[in-house]
């Protein structure tokens, strides 16, 4: 079966390839093809018939160089660079309460100083039902944005931390060592993608504690006007997971959050980063 590009969403925010053949490493041609879609849609959703963890990382590094999480204790024991997401996790180190990773909206690994670039879940285990996820075009947002909303937004950066006084889901506790790994860090509130040149919006609404030099509360309501507009239906995609889905999505220009509709149902996913720049 040809290798097939169809879009998931109106515009091409969101598509899928299907026709894969991932026995053995991707070869030039189909390496091209993946890089050229992802390119053009930034969540690209890869359908396969299951991979295990070494061959989900080679196809990860079809799209760029894998980085290790920071936390340790979600790491794959056999391969670092790949990580668990699951529905079963707990804050082992805090609380002891149960994870529901991302079930806010976020783009992943913001309180770093240098952000990963992009995003891989590969579906390991899925509900029966629910466990959907939603996906923002933050380019999109931007360049729809009321010019007065715009103009607030021109030159601001933000405090993004670990755990923020606004995080509305809750994350584990780190070790001494992640800590020291992961101080607080400062990002502008629009960045420009390296690869196409377009200004995004760049919000973690879980990792943001303040926009900087301004009052904490003018700051608060300004995000919040900004989530709520990048976040209106007509930029949202909702992908609908199938089992050994690859979805891969780019953090530079969309947001993301998992929906916690399943009820004690086990979701596991594969997760690898991929190094990424500092916004700029």
């Amino acid at each position: 079966m040809p290798q097939q590009i169809h879009p998931l969403s109106d515009g091409g925010f969101a598509a899928e390839v299907t026709g894969l053949d991932f026995a053995g490493p991707p070869d030039a041609a189909t390496t091209a093809t993946l890089r050229a879609a992802f390119r053009a849609h930034p969540v690209l959703c890869l359908r396969t018939s299951g991979i295990g963890a070494q061959q989900f990382l080679a196809l990860a590094r079809v799209f760029g160089e894998p980085q290790t999480q920071l936390l340790r204790d979600r790491r794959h024991p056999a391969v670092p660079e790949v990580s668990y997401v699951s529905s079963e996790h707990r804050d082992v180190r805090g609380t002891g309460q149960r994870i529901v990773a991302g079930s806010h909206w976020h783009t992943d690994d913001s309180y770093m100083a240098v952000p990963c670039a992009a995003t891989l879940l590969y579906a390991n285990i899925i509900p029966a039902s629910g466990g959907d996820t939603c996906f923002a075009d933050t380019t999109a947002a931007y360049a729809a944005m009321p010019e007065p909303l715009r103009r607030q937004l021109s030159g601001q950066r933000a405090i993004h931390v670990y755990r923020s006084r606004r995080n509305r889901a809750h994350v584990p506790k780190r070790t001494a060592a992640e800590a020291a790994e992961s101080p607080p860090v400062e990002h502008p509130l629009v960045r420009t993608h390296p690869a196409t040149g377009r200004p995004a919006v760049y919000l973690n609404p879980n990792r943001i504690e303040r926009i900087a030099g301004m009052p904490v509360d003018a700051g608060d309501e300004l995000l919040d006007a900004v989530l709520a507009f990048c976040t209106q239906p007509r930029f949202v995609y909702r992908h609908r997971w199938r089992l050994h889905d690859v979805v891969i999505w780019d953090n530079r220009c969309t947001m993301h959050k998992a929906i916690a509709d399943y009820g004690d149902q086990k979701r596991e996913m594969l997760r690898v980063l991929l190094k990424g720049e500092r916004p700029e």
